[in-house]
């Protein structure tokens, strides 16, 4: 009997390890959708081996969900087969007028070239201070020492339509809705720093903003000293033709000093204030005012002052996977589309169907994932994933992406992986949805490409992640 009993427990032993990944796969799906902190949400999963192409799970695959960030996914893949790797985005410095012993009897011209990244401080070369000394240096090598006339700026590169009209109030205020602009400046935001008053229910005091906003621009501060312990929470609302920001929020009383990246109206001017301020400072002066470029000055004759080149497309797109950066996607996006939202919708639909891919139930609106209008399938992102497998550019690609445990946006998860394993993945994270779609690569040699989203979900959103990440795990053991 004994015997009896311990070969049943072993069958059940060596069944539940010969389990497929499928059946794996199910079984934890099963749990997500009967757990009562999702049991109203919707999830879609598609896993795919990149080596044959063959779909090895699917569960709500074909069905459409709000991807949030994986939107980026497309648009990358899309930018990297059209535009090449190594595109540079240009920002010229030009002149006009002649020079007459250090001064110039004309004009200068920014002339944007929708840069994402001029002004950015995440490098060195992109700094701020970076660009204005660049831009000082070349007029001095030019002989300019000060000049008679105004300064223009020309963001006509993409259209005057900054903001998607899908975008949500709550979102455009804040550095990560900003908007879009031919001149790009700071990642287009500005940084507050606040410091609790000195007793409760007083303002929060602003201490310092940067970069410098011109005088015109007016922020309304209505941040509260809150009782200690409080969480800080401080929101940008205002949109991108307003000069004036409503800064909205709590700091608490024992709290150090608080920072908020809040979306910078009009970018291009406060580009070519800060640059003015720049001249000034190092004793060139401008005597005209800044002005928006008119058809007029294109009858002129220009000097090229200086040209300044963006860090190639990869890099930027390293960027747009691994921190999730809407500013950098959705100036690759409207790129693609010839500074326009419309066309840049057709154009990465377009590159859909170039990869075999049906775009009728697909609803492409932007490129950084932002909008709740954005409808695609698991299915769909699984199969840009394994059209980027095989081609040149894939281990570019892959090492674009966050890798689990590690880096990027993916650093907290997954960080005890089994060993010769790994997953490289792009995550979309905005109210009711959670969602991760990169690479499984395997010890055994076998790769996955996956989609997994959920959508319409109430509770944390860091519930959704731990569930999810059971998910993934499931991928690599």
């Amino acid at each position: 009997m004994k015997n009896i009993v311990g070969l049943f427990f072993l069958i059940a032993f060596l069944n539940g390890f010969s389990q497929t990944l499928s059946e794996k796969l199910m079984k934890e799906i099963q749990k997500f959708s009967s757990d009562k902190d999702v049991a109203a949400a919707t999830i879609g999963v598609c896993v795919k081996n990149v080596k044959t192409n063959q779909i090895v799970f699917d569960y709500n695959g074909t069905k459409n969900f709000v991807p949030a960030s994986l939107q980026k996914i497309p648009l990358t893949a899309i930018a990297l087969q059209k535009l090449g790797s190594n595109y540079k985005f240009k920002t010229y410095l030009l002149s006009s007028g002649n020079i007459t012993n250090g001064v110039l009897n004309g004009n200068v011209y920014i002339i944007g070239g929708g840069d994402p990244t001029l002004g950015s401080t995440r490098f060195t070369k992109t700094h701020p201070d970076t660009i204005l000394k660049q831009w000082y240096l070349a007029l001095k090598e030019k002989g300019i020492k000060s000049i008679k006339g105004n300064l223009y700026i020309d963001p006509s590169f993409f259209d005057n339509h900054p903001l998607n009209d899908t975008w949500m109030w709550g979102d455009i205020g804040n550095y990560y809705g900003a908007g879009i602009s031919g001149i790009n400046w700071h990642e287009n935001m500005f940084q507050i720093t606040v410091n609790p008053a000195d007793s409760i229910n007083k303002q929060g005091i602003i201490s310092n903003i940067y970069p410098s906003l011109p005088k015109n621009y007016s922020i309304n501060n209505n941040i509260i000293t809150a009782q200690k312990g409080t969480t800080n929470y401080i929101m940008g609302y205002g949109d991108f033709y307003n000069s004036r920001r409503d800064i909205e929020g709590y700091i608490a009383l024992n709290a150090s000093a608080v920072s908020a990246k809040i979306a910078m109206p009009f970018p291009e001017y406060v580009c070519a204030y800060n640059f003015k301020e720049y001249l000034t400072n190092q004793g060139v002066n401008i005597e005209g005012t800044i002005n928006y470029i008119d058809i007029d000055t294109f009858n002129l004759q220009f000097d090229t002052v200086y040209i300044h080149y963006s860090f190639s497309l990869s890099s930027i797109i390293n960027q747009i996977n691994k921190t999730s950066n809407n500013i950098y996607a959705e100036s690759v996006f409207k790129l693609l589309g010839n500074g326009s939202y419309i066309r840049a919708s057709s154009e990465i639909k377009a590159g859909l169907k170039r990869m075999g891919i049906p775009t009728e139930t697909i609803n492409i609106v932007d490129g950084s994932g932002l909008s709740s209008s954005n409808l695609i399938s698991p299915l769909a992102v699984c199969d840009v994933l394994a059209y980027v497998y095989s081609s040149s550019f894939y281990q570019q690609y892959l090492l674009s992406l966050s890798e689990a445990g590690v880096s990027g946006t993916l650093r907290n998860i997954i960080k005890n992986k089994p060993k010769g394993s790994n997953i490289y993945a792009k995550s979309g994270t905005m109210s009711g949805v959670r969602a991760y779609a990169g690479y499984a690569i395997n010890a055994n040699g076998t790769t996955y490409c996956f989609t997994i989203i959920a959508n319409n979900f109430t509770c944390k959103s860091m519930i959704v992640r731990d569930k999810l990440e059971k998910i993934l795990l499931l991928l690599i053991e």
